[in-house]
């Protein structure tokens, strides 16, 4: 009993200033909470290098931005080829709005930047040329190191303006990478830029899970020959040990308001849901039956635990009501459903279930309506839900079940894209999207 239960957690587990007081006034240019999102128009002339720039600052700057434009998946973008005014750089005093319009545009973008030694300076100008709208502009300074950074704020400001909603560019991603031999916990930008390991320990590090502040991640690790629980503090990668109660503290995830954790430990000859305060101490045990649990996700209310079990002899999703303690089952399609993953809309969970041998990423509501097949390609595993919910990150190896490295993709909740951001020799597994960070 005890080997199966191991052969089930290892399948279950594997700086700126606005520079004129002339925004948006609230109005809000595209609905992302509407049923069906239509894309827009965008036309985006080549960025304007001003002074002495060096053509290789601006060539990043312009790559990134198209990266993070793609990824928001809200524009179609204007080729520039059919772009007016000698796609130049375009200010409010000199937009020619019919001439946007009869090139096909809806919205017009317009970004300049200047680099005098380490210092650089960008700023945008967002235009409706529908409306003859001049919505928003801002500027923003820093270095060259960080002028990736500066598009993603960018980016984050120019679909705030434009949906009223922030952007993602500035969170992060926590994902395992084996690139040294071992298993450790990193970060990256969305856009799979700016990698940092954030341990060093040389074990085995699984699970990643974000604490809701964004300050911290818990994680297991097998450092003391056990499934251990700790929690590292990213400011400083110092770990504390959390849980280390004989056998398995593993899949931990932080209830909402942060005080509480849900994890899987050890039962008598199974694995059950436990509960244990911010600490790690207090355990309260959930669950009490034969079967195997894995995976809790909590819903964003903090009410309801979705979980993984095999009590039907596969494993199959559950959702527990933490008020009456009553467990209903979700799925019924398919033979493996697993990973579960609450959207932080409430409306849906992600999921991998099993296909022709290989695992899909799937999406269903909570009441168990709504079944939707998202990938259609490759070996899919580990859904994890950007705050927007709007976006999810998840592990594929297109090669399929055993060939091509694990790598991680984004798509839309409707599965929209989907994006490649990571591409590495290493594997790059178990991806967790952080909260919000700004």
């Amino acid at each position: 009993m005890r080997l199966l239960q191991w052969l089930f957690v290892f399948c279950v587990l594997t700086l700126g200033v606005l520079f004129t007081p002339t925004v948006s006034k609230g109005i809000i240019y595209i609905d992302i909470g509407a049923p069906q999102i239509r894309k827009f128009y965008l036309a985006l002339p080549g960025i304007e290098g001003f002074g002495s720039t060096p053509p290789e600052i601006r060539r990043e700057m312009e790559e990134t931005l198209l990266q993070n434009l793609t990824i928001s998946d809200l524009f179609y973008l204007i080729e520039r080829e059919k772009m007016p005014q000698g796609g130049a750089y375009i200010t409010e005093g000199n937009v020619d709005y019919k001439a946007w319009v009869d090139a096909g545009a809806e919205f017009l973008l317009s970004v300049g930047l200047k680099a005098e030694g380490e210092r650089v300076s960008a700023d945008f100008r967002l235009f409706d040329v529908v409306q003859h709208i001049y919505i928003a502009g801002k500027r923003y300074r820093g270095t060259q190191e960080g002028v990736r950074d500066m598009v993603h704020r960018m980016v984050d400001e120019i679909i705030r303006q434009l949906t009223g909603e922030q952007g993602i560019f500035q969170t992060k991603i926590a994902f395992i990478t084996d690139g040294t031999g071992n298993k450790e916990i990193s970060l990256m930008d969305v856009d799979g830029f700016n990698i940092q390991t954030v341990t060093h320990n040389g074990s085995i590090n699984i699970s990643p899970a974000w604490h809701p502040d964004g300050k911290s991640l818990l994680f297991t690790c097998f450092r003391r020959r056990n499934p251990d629980l700790y929690q590292i503090f990213l400011s400083t990668t110092s770990d504390i040990l959390l849980s280390n109660a004989r056998g398995l503290n593993a899949a931990p995830a932080w209830s909402p308001d942060g005080k509480r954790i849900a994890l899987m430990m050890s039962g008598d000859e199974n694995t059950e849901i436990y509960l244990v305060d911010s600490r790690g101490k207090n355990p309260l045990r959930l669950t009490r039956s034969w079967d195997n649990k894995a995976s809790p996700a909590w819903s964003p209310d903090g009410k309801q635990i979705a979980f993984v079990a095999d009590r039907s002899r596969n494993p199959q999703i559950y959702i527990m009501d933490l008020p009456t303690g009553k467990i209903r089952r979700l799925t019924y399609e398919g033979n493996y459903n697993c990973s579960p993953a609450w959207s932080p809309k409430g409306d849906k969970i992600a999921f991998a279930g099993q296909v022709g041998g290989v695992f899909h990423i799937f999406t269903i509501r909570p009441d168990g309506t709504g079944l939707k097949r998202l990938t259609k390609k490759g070996n899919n595993e580990h859904p994890s839900w950007a705050p927007n919910g709007r976006h999810i990150v998840f592990t594929s190896k297109i090669g399929g079940r055993l060939g091509g490295n694990a790598d991680l993709y984004i798509m839309t909740a409707d599965g929209g894209g989907s994006w490649r951001v990571t591409n590495s020799l290493p594997n790059e597994t178990e991806p967790a999207w952080s909260p919000w960070l700004q």
